[in-house]
């Protein structure tokens, strides 16, 4: 290496070290990929006051929703690579997206993870009208009435749809799959009483399971969800070895120097252990994590790979 080369190799780290060091020197924004008033912008909105707290500068949730997510995380890896501009990543945006849609970017590679925030339970709810009260009794129903449950989803090709194909296939039934843009629109026909059942964040169904306007049949993590101690897992219902889980994070552009990356990470490790935040997380619906980058990193290539087996095996094309 020359001395030139040698020389600017220098400088540009001294750089780097001079940002991390006064980062930040202004509001930061978390792009949020989805519509506003889900359970997910609360939690964004949470960790938004818990960087803005650590770190002293405003934090703005700006939602940025469209194709499943990817609207927001193609502007995110374009913008900045300079810490100020981060995005509400996801298991669907990182791991499923590029196997559904044709992506001008592989978001596991255009964007640096800085944690895994929380991992995501899913459910199955029914209308308080539909006659199977238990996952047992939905099963047998379901058999004894071969596609005529209407079943809803938040949308096809994400993960609640493609955990609905898995939890059907593991229960062997078959329903007539009902996709919608977004939980909202569903759970308001499920309350209705158009749709018999529906598949969905744990999250998201919290306080109409706890209000006794739907039934939860079961959650799919391994052990019950804290804000749901009455619902069974469904290893505990009777469906052996369905065991999955989804999960939210939060990323910067690739090339975000690595400082700025740990400080982030410090302050919503730090923001995150407080009993407080946690409670309410843990009320919402949501596992707390508060990974490290690297476990997050090694995770969304783990999921990339999953899903992609995942998706092949149930014939889901890209659009």
């Amino acid at each position: 290496m020359t001395v030139a080369a040698m020389s600017a190799l220098s400088l540009a780290h001294g750089a780097h070290a001079n940002d991390a060091a006064s980062y930040p020197a202004k509001p930061i924004t978390i792009v949020y990929p989805y519509a506003s008033g889900s359970a997910s912008d609360t939690l964004t909105r949470q960790i938004a006051e818990v960087i803005a707290k650590a770190l002293g500068q405003p934090v703005v949730v700006d939602p940025k929703p469209g194709a499943g997510g990817s609207t927001a995380v193609e502007f995110v890896t374009r913008a900045p690579a300079d810490g100020y501009t981060l995005v509400l990543s996801a298991s669907g945006t990182m791991a499923i997206n590029p196997h559904i849609y044709n992506l001008r970017y592989r978001p596991v590679d255009d964007l640096a993870s800085i944690t895994i925030l929380t991992e995501i339970p899913f459910t199955v709810v029914t209308n308080t009208s539909f006659p199977a009260r238990n996952l047992k009794e939905f099963i047998a129903y379901a058999k004894a009435n071969p596609g005529k449950v209407s079943f809803a989803n938040t949308g096809t090709g994400t993960q609640v749809h493609l955990t609905q194909v898995m939890f059907m296939k593991a229960a062997g039934i078959t329903a007539n799959i009902v996709p919608y843009r977004g939980g909202m629109p569903a759970t308001t026909d499920l309350l209705g009483g158009h749709v018999d059942a529906m598949m969905d964040n744990a999250a998201a169904q919290v306080a109409n399971v706890q209000a006794g306007k739907v039934r939860g049949l079961f959650v799919t993590t391994q052990v019950r969800s804290p804000s749901l101690p009455n619902v069974p897992t469904a290893e505990e219902a009777g469906l052996l070895g369905f065991v999955t889980s989804g999960w939210f994070g939060l990323a910067a552009p690739k090339g975000t120097p690595q400082a700025i990356i740990d400080k982030l990470n410090a302050a919503i490790v730090k923001g995150m252990a407080q009993s407080e935040l946690r409670k309410k997380m843990l009320d919402a619906g949501w596992i707390p994590v508060a990974s490290s980058p690297a476990e997050a990193t090694t995770r969304a290539h783990a999921d990339l790979a999953r899903f992609g087996a995942m998706t092949q095996k149930i014939g889901l094309k890209k659009d």
